[in-house]
């Protein structure tokens, strides 16, 4: 990864464009100025929507919805179709839930770890998104502590 993340660095938000029913970009961003971009869309299907979503202090990511479908979209190594992540729509610690970034026409998929939350992401793409892995660690809750007087 070429953010230069730490175990302290966060991710805190998401900014996404589609084209009709295609996530044609998303741009994860993260708590020391490092953004990580998947995608780019094609020069025949230009962005139609864009749309960002940021988390609030002490909320984390804790769920990913993701949609993927077979699309005829310009790519060299597939002449039948490429199977492509056409939506994406996040949960947080705090109840919210973005915007569907994109579509829910496809195939749905959801990650979810009870007590993780999303740390970061990569992925591959060419023009569109045809793979993303979602890391997550654990989320631990801070103690509260105090010091036992000597009697």
């Amino acid at each position: 990864m070429t953010n230069s993340l730490t175990l302290n660095d966060k991710l805190i938000g998401v900014n996404a464009s589609w084209a009709y029913d295609t996530l044609a970009s998303i741009m994860f961003i993260y708590s020391n100025g490092g953004a990580s971009r998947h995608g780019t869309g094609d020069a025949i299907r230009y962005p139609i929507g864009w749309s960002m979503f940021n988390l609030t202090a002490g909320e984390s990511f804790i769920g990913v919805t993701m949609y993927i479908n077979l699309r005829n979209i310009i790519n060299p190594y597939r002449a039948n179709g490429t199977i492509i992540i056409v939506g994406l729509q996040f949960s947080t610690s705090k109840g919210r839930q973005s915007q569907l970034f994109g579509s829910s026409n496809g195939t749905e998929y959801t990650e979810v770890f009870t007590d993780y939350a999303l740390a970061y992401v990569q992925g591959r793409s060419y023009a569109f998104i045809d793979a993303l892995q979602f890391i997550w660690t654990r989320e631990y809750e801070e103690s509260k502590t105090s010091m036992i007087a000597n009697v």
